[in-house]
């Protein structure tokens, strides 16, 4: 047993104390009839999946990140609104159509970066 596969079969993040009870459990494997499946699931209860300070100030930055722009998109979608009765009411004036199409460009880049930043945090 692999010390990946024994990551992936715990869902266990990579760390010195779960290293540890990877070696011991794979000692287990090897002078046992136990299944790889049987392994995981008593590792499951060994492995420390605590996070670092480090690790949840990050988080709690991203989280604050995205907290802010979604508060931008839901700004940016009231202009787009705005400007789009604007242009409806004088389509001869395209000022209100190029503003309209730049918050929509902004909406949508905003929109990616919470996709993104969602997908970092695993909340995807």
């Amino acid at each position: 047993m692999l010390y990946s596969e024994f990551i992936e079969g715990t869902g266990c993040r990579e760390n010195d104390h779960n290293y540890q009870v990877y070696k011991n459990l794979e000692i287990m494997y090897m002078n046992s009839q136990m299944s790889k499946q049987e392994i995981y699931e008593y590792g499951k209860k060994l492995v420390d999946n605590s996070k670092s300070p480090e690790q949840i100030e990050f988080e709690e930055q991203i989280k604050a990140e995205i907290s802010s722009l979604q508060n931008q998109l839901k700004n940016l979608r009231a202009d787009i609104k705005k400007y789009d009765e604007y242009y409806q009411m004088d389509k001869s004036d395209k000022f209100w159509k190029l503003q309209r199409d730049g918050f929509k460009k902004d909406a949508s880049y905003t929109r990616r970066r919470i996709a993104e930043l969602k997908w970092i945090l695993g909340l995807n």
